[in-house]
């Protein structure tokens, strides 16, 4: 499944809102395509794969956050010298 490129949005107003934003619906994106693919092959979802396909779209939601943090945090460092 192709993946937005958040690294490069331009947010609104306040960015770390407009970031953590994006972030959420990319997430809920990747559940909803992987729920309704299963269901457009006549696939049952069980409790136990929604929340894994939950689980896996808040681990890469926590992982893109931290990465954006930590660039921003590098970047900030850099105009301060």
């Amino acid at each position: 499944m192709p993946r937005a490129n958040l690294q490069k949005a331009k947010p609104i107003g306040d960015s770390r809102r407009s970031l953590a934003l994006a972030w959420r619906c990319t997430a809920l994106r990747a559940i909803l395509l992987n729920v309704l693919f299963k269901q457009a092959n006549g696939q049952p979802l069980t409790a136990e794969e929604m929340q894994r396909l939950i689980d896996r779209a808040d681990s890469d939601k926590l992982r893109k956050a931290r990465e954006r943090l930590l660039q921003a945090q590098e970047s900030e460092g850099q105009r301060n010298k």
